[in-house]
């Protein structure tokens, strides 16, 4: 339907010329063949038209365009009309102009070169400016026409896309946005106050913070510094981080009893430093706070004072602004790992010793005490503060075998006490992290007290129910505290009968390392129990506190030889075997699990050996020697070696660790104290902690601390 509506509405003279221009544009067909014209006289005219058609030169043009040639004058202009051409857009507006009486031309005018032919009929020459004019502008008609004619076949056959302009075209490319971008962001990046506006939605800054007396010029502690809702609270050095978003935010930086500061600030890509200084609104007291045992500064403590805050530096100074009102004012002070203390400070903005506080590491302490009357356990601080009660005695403890052993990590506590009526000691596990306790070994028996071996501990007991021909009368046991649960490690065995016999027995033991070391030996009874004895050995004997495995190291034969084992070093013993038919003595050490022949005369092995105390961490040793009558203690590492002297000529012995910071010593057995593990000044002494109550010694037992 609408190819039918766009044919009638085609004009029948634009049908008839694009039949013509198809048929002149049909390169299939031949080209025409060219009359030459027959030559005229200069003096006749030519008629372009009339000859043109009959000699075949040119196409004939349609009526109406030959009427309007005919009665359309031509227009004297000095200047020729340039003729369009087919790639000129044609101009709509240009039309012929209208013809009026004034544009005739005169006969005579010798511009127009009119001349007649010889019918009389007016002609006009080819070099006639009117007649160019008029040639053009039928020329660019023809062509206008033409092109509406292709216009309309192109309408009939398809709709031609509207070419988009330029500025769409450029706005569809890719690189078009990313140059926009990049000039968008360099503007706004080219001028901090919108390049960090805009990085501050996505990205954050730090800024570090000192905040100082504006007076004094000292660090202001536990100010709260707040910048864009973010605060944080500056240190003992007066200092205080902060990670916030990019921009120009309010600082604001406040404390009691100073006026509160308040300035823009601008953060950006590199870390900020600021230095706000506060102005005093009160009395600038100047602290000190120091460890109570070793006399070295405190960094970081806590003051509060009234409602206010400071924190040490690290020379354990701070000043503390408080109301100039009162002469003196309550303060708590505390630190991590260190006892919270009450005391008084001084208002004054001078240095004085009062104004000078200590404060005692964190932990507890347990000893015995006979201060009440009877053998108690009890606990105190490690500067002897918050004295405790933790196990009361009940008046049955016998005063020389009443002891309390300590694991290296002050975790469990053995106490060997008679505390009924029978007299009879038994064992008792306590537990520090609650002082909880729980009676283990409770038989009828001798007990031999060997010590700990991490959170196990060894025992040795001899079972006064059982008679010496029966085996099993003596055994060495281990309590492991963590599960409660009791371990039997070795029991003596028996030859013979009731009557005559010979039994085995333990003796000397040490712990080297991961094993319990110690001596296995025969005896015989009256009567004919040489006999039981023939094949026997004696040994030295080991057993692996972890697999609870037995290993003899060394044998002998019983009836002739004689045990006798020292330790010479943390993890090594000597051993002598005395034969008791020829009189000589020979040497052995055991160290590392290996024996080798020991170079040593009696008097070398008679000599009373350290007693090494094994840190917590195990990493060094803790002893002292014996020296013009007094003791002098040192450190060394887990070998004893390295020894750096810490004490010379003391009256001091040791007696432990607290952790590997503390060394834990007595005088006169009957006072205990506390030191640091490095050397100690000329003017520095052990700080006391307590007297105390001690009845045994365990020489040659470094695994735990006490007696």
């Amino acid at each position: 339907m609408a190819k039918d509506k766009d044919k009638a509405s085609v004009d029948p003279h634009e049908e008839e010329l694009i039949k013509h221009v198809d048929a002149m544009m049909d390169i299939s067909k031949p080209d025409p063949v060219v009359a030459t014209p027959t030559p005229k006289s200069d003096d006749s005219p030519i008629d372009i038209f009339k000859d043109a058609a009959t000699a075949g030169t040119a196409p004939k043009l349609p009526s109406t365009l030959l009427k309007e040639i005919e009665t359309t004058p031509a227009k004297t202009s000095a200047k020729p009309t340039k003729i369009a051409t087919a790639e000129a857009e044609p101009d709509e507006s240009t039309e012929a102009p209208a013809k009026t009486g004034d544009d005739e031309p005169s006969p005579n005018d010798p511009e127009t070169e009119q001349a007649t032919n010889d019918k009389g009929e007016a002609t006009v020459k080819l070099d006639d400016p009117d007649t160019d004019k008029a040639v053009d502008s039928i020329v660019a008609k023809e062509g206008d026409e033409v092109l509406a004619v292709e216009d309309a076949k192109t309408k009939r056959g398809s709709v031609v896309p509207k070419k988009p302009s330029k500025l769409a075209a450029l706005f569809k490319k890719k690189w078009t946005w990313v140059g926009i971008v990049v000039v968008v962001l360099a503007i706004i990046f080219g001028l901090p106050q919108t390049r960090y506006t805009v990085l501050g939605l996505v990205l954050k800054g730090n800024v570090d913070v000192t905040v100082v007396d504006s007076t004094t010029n000292t660090p202001v502690s536990s100010a709260e510094v707040t910048l864009d809702g973010v605060t944080a609270k500056t240190n003992g050095h007066g200092q205080a981080k902060l990670h916030v978003p990019m921009g120009k935010h309010t600082l604001k930086v406040s404390k009691q009893y100073y006026r509160t500061f308040s300035q823009s600030y601008t953060v950006g890509f590199k870390t900020g430093k600021f230095q706000p200084g506060l102005m005093a609104t009160g009395r600038q007291v100047p602290l000190t706070v120091l460890n109570t045992i070793t006399g070295k500064p405190i960094a970081n403590a806590d003051i509060q004072v009234l409602d206010t805050a400071a924190k040490t530096d690290s020379k354990g100074k701070a000043i503390i602004v408080v109301p100039t009102k009162n002469t003196s004012d309550s303060a708590k002070v505390s630190a991590s790992g260190y006892n919270s203390a009450q005391v008084t400070i001084k208002v004054t903005d001078k240095v004085v010793a009062s104004n000078t506080i200590h404060l005692a590491p964190s932990g507890r302490i347990y000893f015995l005490s006979n201060q009440s009357g009877n053998i108690d356990v009890v606990s105190t601080n490690l500067d002897g503060s918050g004295r405790k009660v933790v196990f009361a005695g009940t008046g049955n403890e016998d005063p020389n075998s009443t002891s309390l052993l300590a694991s290296r990590d002050w975790k469990y506590l053995v106490l060997e006490s008679a505390r009924d009526s029978s007299s009879q000691a038994a064992l008792y596990l306590i537990n520090t992290s609650d002082d909880s306790t729980t009676k283990f070994e409770s038989s009828s028996s001798n007990l031999s007290l060997i010590g700990w071996h991490g959170h196990d501990f060894l025992y040795a007991l001899v079972n006064n129910s059982k008679s010496y021909d029966q085996a099993g009368r003596q055994s060495i046991k281990t309590y492991n505290a963590d599960n409660q649960q009791t371990n039997l490690l070795d029991q003596n065995q028996v030859a013979g009968v009731p009557v005559n016999y010979a039994y085995q027995s333990f003796s000397q033991y040490y712990v080297l390392g991961d094993e319990l070391v110690y001596a296995t030996q025969w005896y015989s009874d009256e009567g004919n129990s040489d006999y039981y004895m023939a094949g026997k050995s004696d040994t030295v004997r080991g057993v692996d506190l972890t697999s609870h495995t037995k290993k003899d190291f060394n044998s002998f034969k019983a009836s002739e030889n004689y045990l006798q084992l020292v330790p010479d070093e943390p993890d090594s013993i000597y051993y002598s075997i005395y034969n008791t038919v020829n009189g000589n003595t020979t040497y052995r050490e055991l160290e590392d699990g290996k024996v080798s022949a020991a170079n040593l005369t009696s008097t070398e092995f008679n000599k009373a050996y350290p007693t090494y105390l094994l840190s917590p961490s195990g990493n060094q040793n803790f002893w002292t020697e014996y020296r013009d009558g007094k003791n002098t203690l040192f450190l060394g590492d887990e070998d004893a070696e390295d020894a750096k002297q810490i004490a010379t000529l003391s009256d001091y012995s040791p007696y432990g660790w607290y952790t590997d910071d503390y060394l834990l010593v007595t005088k006169n057995n009957s006072e205990l104290y506390i030191l640091p593990t490095g050397p100690l000044s000329q003017n520095q002494k052990p700080f006391k902690i307590s007297d105390y109550y001690k009845a045994q010694s365990y020489p040659g037992y470094g695994g735990g601390y006490g007696g």
